[in-house]
Order: structure tokens, then sequence, then C-alpha cells
């Protein structure tokens, strides 16, 4: 029990450090960041879907009868979140003076995406933990799957809300980056008290929220650059998930 608590801890605070390893990108090396961001968007999408389509999405379906509808969910729902909250985990990446989303920028707007990113790191740390509830190789693969998408992560959040908020920049991108090990650690709260059936809902929510952060948010980023790289970075991104699968 104190073994699963503490691995569950240990990824839940990689992957805020990889939220903060963005951070501290953006705040000393900015235009290398955002020159090599594609490569990374391509990398962590790879890897994403194919943990998605391998491994959540199989595992969900076999726990739950309603797995397909909560996939569908999960997706919707971080499309609300998104546009309500205006908030892209790719798009600020490549901000530029002509964006209309950022000329009329407020601190209105800054609160709203703060809390959005927020929302989605909190998020990110339970997934981790139902990850390690159902098994060491699923919860290895999702903690390996959010700390991907967390360092562009960390530069978006930088990024927006240093664009809205100058001077609560630095104090809110950490707030987000603590976010995934506090999720990790609610998750311990109430994971060992759960179904097979609540887990396999959870992880057809995690499916559903994993594709739209790689269609909507990774991907697009990648279009109009160096397509060979990108697909490489893509398709490198997916083999590492198949070939750990095959690590006993």
């Amino acid at each position: 029990m104190v073994n699963f608590e503490i691995t569950v801890l240990f990824y839940g605070t990689v992957a805020g450090l990889a939220t903060l390893s963005g951070i501290v990108l953006m705040r000393s090396k900015q235009e290398w960041a955002i020159s090599r961001s594609q490569y990374v968007n391509s990398f962590a999408a790879g890897l994403i879907l194919a943990l998605v389509f391998f491994h959540l999405l199989p595992e969900a379906v076999e726990l739950s009868d309603i797995a397909f509808p909560t996939i569908f969910l999960g997706f919707f729902s971080f499309y609300l979140l998104e546009n309500f909250i205006v908030i892209h985990s790719g798009s600020e990446l490549h901000f530029h003076e002509s964006d209309p989303c950022l000329q009329h920028s407020s601190e209105t707007n800054g609160v709203m995406a703060f809390t959005g990113l927020s929302l989605h790191s909190l998020i990110d740390g339970v997934i981790i933990g139902v990850g390690f509830e159902l098994g060491t190789e699923i919860g290895m693969l999702a903690a390996l799957a959010v700390i991907a998408h967390e360092v562009p992560e960390g530069v978006t959040s930088f990024a927006l809300i240093n664009e809205t908020l100058p001077d609560k920049s630095l104090i809110l991108s950490l707030i987000v980056a603590i976010a995934t090990p506090i999720g990790a650690l609610i998750s311990l709260l109430f994971i060992h008290s759960l179904t097979d059936n609540l887990i396999g809902i959870l992880l057809a929510l995690a499916a559903g929220t994993f594709i739209y952060v790689s269609a909507s948010d990774l991907i697009p980023q990648t279009h109009g650059t160096q397509n060979l790289k990108t697909m490489v970075a893509f398709l490198l991104g997916a083999v590492l998930i198949m070939v750990i699968s095959f690590i006993p």
C-alpha cells in the first residue's frame, strides 16, 4: 500500500516537474523553446494516441459497458473547457502579434486560462492514480503520456499567462505545475474504493481527454512545419509505447 502511494505521488511529481521544465524554458530560452515545440508536440501526440488505442481504450471497454459514450464525453468535456475558458495546450506556443485572441487579452482571460490549465493538470494527476490502480504497466504508460505533454503545457502556461498577467505569470504557472501532483494525491483518497466499472469509466474519460489534447492541441501545431521530421517524431512516440508494452 505504501509503495503504491509513493509510486503515484512520485510520477505525479515528475509530471509537475515536466511542466516546470517548460516554464523554465520559456523564461530562459523562449525562441529556442518555440522553434522546437513542433517536435515535442509530435512526439507527445504519437505517444498519447498509441497509449489510448493500444491500452486505455481496450481496458476501458473490458471494464465498462458504457466506455464508448464516456470516451465521447471526455472528448466533448475538454472541447467545452477549451472553448469557454479559451485555452489550447499547443496553439499559444506559436503566438504572434497578429493573433486577435492575444491582442484582446485581459486580466479576466488570464484568470480563466489559469483556471482551465490548472484543472487540466489536476485531471492529469488523477489519471496517473487511476492508471496505477489498474496495474503497474498501465500506470507507467499513463504517467509517461502525461509527462510527455506536460512539457509543452508548461511552455503554454507561462506564455499565455505572461501575455495577460505578466506580474503574476511565474507564480500562477508554478501553481499549474503543482496541480498535477495534487491531482495524484487526491486520487489516493478514493482510488482503492472504486469498482472495476468505475475504473473503466475513468479510463474512458482519460482516453477521451487524451484524444482531444492530441487531435486539437498537439497535432495542429505540427502542420506547415518540417513534415518529415515531425512525422518521425510522431512515430517515435508511438513506437516507444509499443516497446514499453513488450518489456516484462
